[in-house]
């Protein structure tokens, strides 16, 4: 996730230059999942994200905005600041990580490309 990485650098947690890799490793990760999934499935994927009805383009891009920053303040605290309970870090992030999944869901709708695969 490219906000915690930008995040990370800007509190000190991470030095830039360490960062600028992190960035260029997430972004070749990125390209070569793609790949990996254009090779795995033939023809194109009908994939869409929608935002869900009664729900305009600046409401879904702010309520999306808040539930990032409410993930990246949740790794900040919890992973960044070091003391005696980090090792239980990753259970306090994981149920940031899904209750803004439970909270955006309602308004971004995926559509799920495995239904919507065409198999002949």
């Amino acid at each position: 996730m490219k906000q915690v990485t930008l995040a990370l650098c800007l509190i000190g947690a991470v030095p830039f230059a360490r960062g600028g890799f992190v960035f260029l490793a997430q972004m070749l990760g990125a390209m070569a999942s793609a790949g990996v999934i254009a090779a795995l499935f033939p023809g194109p994927l009908a994939v869409t994200t929608s935002l869900n009805g009664g729900t305009n383009l600046a409401q879904g891009v702010f309520i999306e905005m808040f539930l990032t920053a409410q993930l990246v303040f949740t790794i900040i605290m919890l992973a960044a600041e070091k003391h005696k309970s980090t090792f239980i870090a990753p259970i306090g992030i994981g149920l940031s990580l899904f209750i803004a999944e439970l909270a955006g869901s309602f308004v971004v709708t995926p559509t799920p490309f495995l239904i919507q695969l065409e198999l002949t």
